[in-house]
């Protein structure tokens, strides 16, 4: 493999994140009740719906940031009623869980994605170039899957 066109691939992907993610939360604060989140806020709820029963230490290690960069952010949410705390089967570890209020947020939260995304690549691709660029990125995704089996 080519490794200029691997680097190419990886900075558009990393380039397509970075502005992709502020281009989205732009849109969310559009949402009169999205308005007060942080896109922080947006992508904890997002993984910690994704990953249920998830501690904070294992959400800090998803999103790549320390367990004190995240707990206030989480404490804010669990005020606010889309997150609450439970406790852990072995009665020392905590983990956050999503509430209803939270589930409403997160699926608000992925139709504005959805539409936005919608919006921006209408225009630029058919709907089989779309298909076609969602069967690469399931396998990117399923690679990076397997990998975290592993671990």
């Amino acid at each position: 493999m080519n490794e200029r066109t691997v680097k190419q691939v990886y900075e558009s992907i990393y380039d397509i994140y970075l502005h992709g993610s502020e281009h989205v939360a732009r849109s969310l604060k559009e949402d009169k009740e999205l308005q007060y989140f942080s896109r922080e806020q947006t992508q904890l709820i997002k993984v910690i719906d994704t990953y249920p029963r998830t501690t904070l230490k294992e959400i800090a290690e998803i999103l790549g940031v320390h367990k004190t960069g995240i707990s206030n952010k989480v404490k804010k949410l669990v005020e606010g009623g889309y997150l609450e705390y439970r406790q852990g089967p072995d009665q020392k570890s905590k983990y956050v869980e999503v509430t209803d209020k939270g589930h409403e947020v997160v699926a608000k939260i992925e139709r504005i994605n959805v539409t936005r995304w919608r919006e921006l690549f209408d225009d630029l691709f058919t709907d089989e170039e779309m298909q076609e660029l969602d069967e690469k990125l399931q396998r990117i995704r399923t690679r990076f899957g397997k990998e975290e089996d592993h671990k």
